[in-house]
């Protein structure tokens, strides 16, 4: 399914800001009367859209509830819990925002961390992660707490800051979703420790703010981190009120399509869109309309790039798929010899087959018009794009194709 159409072309393949929303005052009747006037017309040019079009305009709300757990997600904290990996990264709210009596901070406990408002911090600093990782482990007697004397090589990060190494799965999750920043210097070696959630005993690495685990795929082909459900026992251990409070009707659910814009570029999307399967832990989606191919952890764009799929005589099918076969390369192969949909690629590399027939995902050496439709069926990648895929999606990975 790798065959291409000769190409004509060459195409390039191409996070929210936390704070309070203020209030804007009325005090012009004129600048009252425009107002009134350009929703007018707004609301009238509204009524001219088809009605599916108008139904896909994102919302962008201020204020969400999670049916989860009876709880709401508001303004500086629904930006940062967007922006730096929502649902996946820390789980769903547990109360609803509250005073800290021994801070005065205004705080939120969720599964898996606890926000607080810094209001006197600088705009991207205002909302930080309680310090749960040093909190817990404080006075803990296993060695890897112990400090440790080290250099930084390929695989790992010394950080003198706290005398702890930082290496492979753990450093690449802990640079991509905000590092230090976010989670603050690792206080810890990696060890094991059994999970009191679900008595598993997983790899583990304290810091600061969080506790990574190594959750592997039942396949062996690699893994995934998750942050340890701290700001659970944190709420516990403070006798927080978790009790749910029932929906403002004003107040929409949760979900990740109230913030997808179809007008925006490909590469501009940063939220799935209706239909997708997002409670998933990893997915990808192949967008044939844009020629897109984008990564998801959740609802969290993690990986995008341009691709090529079918040509309209044999089109990449639409649905819904899962990968069943990764093969580092493949001989690929199709049609009648002396034809022109004959071809023969040989070590076409970082092959994930989803359906059978040879549709697959894979590396392209052979042309580098991404961005347009090219193949046998196959959604051709570029080959780093492929290989990036490849280490990080396990068999079964979910493989949504739409147009």
């Amino acid at each position: 399914m790798g065959a291409t159409v000769q190409p004509t072309t060459t195409v390039s393949r191409t996070k929210l800001k936390s704070g309070q929303p203020a209030l804007s005052l009325l005090t012009s009747p004129r600048r009252l009367l425009g107002l009134v006037l350009s929703l007018l017309f707004a609301l009238s040019f509204l009524t001219l859209l088809p009605a599916s079009r108008a139904a896909a305009a994102p919302s962008n709300p201020d204020r969400v509830y999670f049916s989860q757990t009876g709880h709401y997600l508001s303004y500086g904290f629904l930006n940062y819990w967007r922006a730096h990996g929502d649902i996946g990264n820390f789980g769903y709210p547990l109360t609803e925002e509250v005073t800290d009596p021994a801070t005065g901070l205004t705080v939120q406990y969720f599964e898996r961390a606890v926000f607080e408002w810094h209001g006197d911090q600088p705009p991207a600093s205002r909302v930080q992660l309680r310090r749960l990782g040093a909190n817990i482990s404080q006075g803990a007697a296993d060695s890897a707490f112990a400090p440790v004397t080290a250099v930084s090589d390929d695989s790992c990060n010394f950080y003198q800051e706290t005398n702890h190494r930082l290496c492979n799965g753990f450093l690449s999750f802990w640079q991509d979703s905000g590092g230090v920043a976010v989670f603050g210097f690792p206080i810890s070696e990696e060890f094991d420790q059994k999970n009191p959630d679900t008595g598993q005993t997983y790899t583990v690495q304290y810091f600061e703010r969080a506790r990574f685990e190594w959750h592997p795929n039942s396949d062996g082909s690699g893994g995934t981190v998750m942050l340890g459900r701290l700001g659970f026992q944190a709420a516990q251990t403070d006798h927080v009120n978790i009790a749910s409070i029932p929906q403002s009707g004003s107040v929409p659910e949760y979900s990740p399509y109230l913030w997808y814009d179809p007008t925006m570029a490909p590469d501009q999307v940063s939220a799935p869109p209706p239909g997708a399967p997002s409670a998933q832990a990893k997915w990808i989606e192949v967008d044939l309309t844009h020629q897109y191919l984008r990564a998801w952890e959740f609802d969290h764009k993690v990986f995008g790039e341009y691709i090529s799929s079918g040509v309209p005589d044999h089109p990449t099918p639409t649905g819904t798929f899962h990968i069943f076969e990764k093969l580092r390369y493949d001989d690929m192969t199709g049609g009648l010899a002396g034809t022109p949909d004959y071809y023969n690629l040989p070590n076409v590399p970082w092959v994930m087959y989803f359906l059978a027939g040879g549709y697959a995902l894979h590396g392209t050496y052979w042309h580098h018009n991404f961005g347009h439709v090219m193949s046998h069926g196959c959604v051709n990648m570029t080959i780093d794009g492929a290989e990036w895929v490849y280490n990080w999606a396990p068999m079964g990975t979910t493989v949504w194709v739409h147009n």
